[in-house]
């Protein structure tokens, strides 16, 4: 039986692509992503960018969870082309861990699915980690309204069993702020214990940021006079 509809969910129209989610500290060296909305020519190029970065800072390779893309086309089809070859030329790999049934068919029907359908067995830590997360951070339409406007992804970073999460900024005052952030904070930590993390750590981007900004830039050490 489908779960109902959040208030906020209703009549929702179909979101951008955006990348929801990275997690780094994955065996390997690898870092997942969770991306939503519509892959299309207007959406792909920053889309392309956020995954760009994601895959620079991993050791091993990307994985991919396109299960909660409504839509992709062939500009969709092309950006995780290039995300293949890019990062082969740094000597990592890129893998698609999950796909909705509309990406599926694309990748199918290119017989692109063999070069970047990943093995099930291979994928299982990160798929288990992004299903858990995606069942409480994706709503119909993309995002849940404790993310929808936040300016950048949600961070996840393991190490051992415990888990960092890194909250995006978003403006006050809007439902991913107050009341509805704490919420998510919960579902979020449910989710990282069902999938045998021991300890969550929740901080905020903004904070991170105005910290940063308050101590400012380390001193450069000075020589002998």
């Amino acid at each position: 039986m489908a779960a109902p509809l959040h208030p906020d969910d209703r009549l929702q129209a179909p979101a951008p692509a955006r990348t929801l989610l990275t997690l780094d500290g994955l065996p390997g060296g690898r870092v997942a992503a969770l991306v939503v909305g519509e892959i299309t020519d207007t959406t792909a190029p920053p889309l392309r960018r956020s995954l760009l970065a994601a895959l620079g800072s991993s050791a091993g390779g990307l994985d991919l969870d396109l299960s909660a893309v409504a839509f992709c086309d062939i500009a969709g089809l092309h950006l995780l082309l290039n995300l293949h070859a890019r990062a082969l030329e740094k000597g990592r790999t890129l893998r698609v861990t999950a796909a909705s049934p509309l990406v599926r068919q694309l990748l199918e029907a290119t017989a692109c699915w063999p070069r970047l359908g990943a093995d099930p067995a291979s994928a299982a830590p990160s798929l288990l980690l992004t299903t858990e997360l995606r069942r409480v951070l994706v709503r119909p339409g993309g995002a849940s309204p404790a993310l929808r406007g936040a300016g950048g992804s949600l961070q996840v970073r393991i190490e051992g069993a415990t888990a960092t999460v890194t909250w995006p900024a978003v403006a006050s005052g809007s439902a991913a702020d107050g009341t509805g952030r704490r919420l998510a904070r919960a579902a979020v930590a449910s989710a990282l214990h069902r999938a045998g993390l021991r300890t969550v750590r929740h901080r905020s981007a903004a904070t991170t940021q105005a910290r940063t900004a308050l101590l400012g830039p380390p001193t450069a050490r000075r020589g002998p006079g």
